[in-house]
């Protein structure tokens, strides 16, 4: 899998910039598709897929369970697979791995939790240490039999799903408000191989809610039935025998640049200057990332945005705010670290759920904004962050984590060394060539 072999990469200061990135396909999309592809009728074709850690453990997993996935040996090209027109039926010989990947594991769970096939899921020790304790409660109410083969958590990886005598129930599941968005999304797949229409009742919301719309979306773009009923429910139709009113239909489908990926350079041609065009990713796109480019805007810089494009132009000049980003967490780093030159303070709120991802990504991001010479200020739900005075000098070395986001988020700070960059094969794997196409700033150490 491409990583940047590098034991550390250096990133320098530099002029403004002017680019068109290269953006990949989004992973959560990319995952998403995959798994619509594998339970629908018929044949799919996935065009601009990402090819990358998360989605290749998708790929595995399901290669495991017995569907044939052609195309994957050249990223250049469409993925095609023939779905099983329901529920994955085989058992997986081998322990089915998914590394950090959370959408892997969340996803995978529900759809092998109305399947009736028996097979293990393991993962990272970090991956282990998740949440999956809603989404596993909830499915076994659902009448899944899923086991835990660890000595910790009854609900953490490694886990035994199935075998299954019967389908998943469907009628109410009611959750308080999860740990992840993705568990609301991993319940909408599991409603689709259910006996009976299912409603999913969120006492007090969801972090991130966007990503349940692209779920949503996506379950309707496949021929489903899934929706929001209210504002506080959603309802999903069974898209397998006896009803069909929700069959899943395989699909010509087309992947989204990743907006969480574009955020990068958007932020560097704020902090730094010049003009970032993003193709095909705009106002009509499915994630909520793609947004960002508005927060941005709030702290100075200017922003044209139509359905398919967005534009950013910045003087390098930013004020802070006061900013609620629980609808697009994923950008509370990117957000940090141009936060370091801003004038002002700025206050990132709506973002706890970062406490459970990759890394603890609240107490990462201060400490190594510490480093930069800012005061960090840890809230229960986010952070403070107070600009340098001055920077620290020299070049500073950037830990990562092992964390995806990390390591991209703060390369745009320059005058880093960013320590173990391959970590961003999980999402993007060319992402330090295309910062050097970018800006010419970029030189292994």
């Amino acid at each position: 899998m491409a990583a940047n072999p590098a034991p550390s990469v250096v990133l320098s200061s530099g002029p403004a910039v002017a680019a068109t990135p290269r953006i990949p396909g989004s992973k959560s999309i990319t995952n998403r598709a995959l798994l619509l592809a594998a339970i629908a009728r018929g044949p799919s074709t996935i065009h601009g897929w990402l090819d990358a850690e998360d989605t290749r453990w998708m790929i595995r997993a399901l290669r495991a369970l017995g569907l044939r996935i052609d195309g994957g040996d050249d990223p250049r090209a469409a993925l095609t697979l023939v779905g099983a027109g329901g529920p994955l039926g085989a058992d997986a010989a081998e322990v089915l791995q998914v590394g950090t990947a959370g959408t892997v594991a969340r996803f995978l769970l529900a759809v092998l939790a109305g399947s009736p096939g028996a097979s293990t899921m393991d993962g990272s020790q970090r991956m282990r240490e998740r949440p999956m304790g809603a989404l596993v409660a909830a499915l076994r109410e659902q009448g899944a039999a899923i086991v835990s083969l660890g000595d910790v958590d009854p609900t953490a990886l490694p886990l035994r799903v199935g075998p299954h005598d019967a389908p998943l129930r469907g009628g109410e599941i009611r959750l308080a408000r999860p740990a992840s968005s993705q568990f609301v999304s991993a319940l909408a797949f599991s409603a689709l191989l259910a006996a009976a229409p299912t409603t999913i009742v969120l006492e007090h919301g969801t972090p991130a809610r966007p990503y349940v719309d692209m779920t949503l979306a996506m379950i309707r773009s496949f021929g489903g039935d899934a929706r929001w009923r209210d504002d506080a429910s959603i309802v999903v139709t069974p898209a397998v025998p006896p009803s069909h009113a929700g069959t899943l239909v395989g699909q010509d489908y087309v992947v989204e640049p990743d907006a969480s990926a574009a955020s990068y350079f958007l932020a560097l041609a704020a902090i730094r200057g010049g003009r970032c065009t993003i193709d095909d990713l705009g106002r009509d796109s499915l994630q909520g990332d793609a947004t960002f480019a508005h927060v941005l805007g709030r702290m100075g810089a200017r922003i044209q945005q139509d359905a398919r494009t967005t534009v950013l132009e910045g003087d390098g000049r930013l004020r802070g705010g006061d900013f609620d980003l629980s609808d697009m967490p994923d950008m509370t780093l990117t957000l940090a670290v141009a936060a370091l030159f801003a004038e002002g303070d700025t206050r990132i709120t709506g973002v706890g759920v970062l406490r459970h991802h990759e890394s603890d990504r609240l107490a990462a991001v201060a400490t190594e904004l510490r480093k930069l010479g800012a005061t960090v200020d840890l809230e229960q739900d986010g952070l403070v962050i107070h600009p340098p005075t001055a920077r620290t000098p020299g070049v500073v070395a950037i830990d990562t984590y092992a964390d995806h986001r990390m390591a991209m988020a703060f390369a745009l700070a320059g005058d880093v060394e960013i320590r173990d960059p391959g970590c961003v094969g999980k999402t993007f794997p060319g992402y330090f060539e295309e910062l050097a196409h970018a800006t010419g700033s970029a030189r292994d150490g």
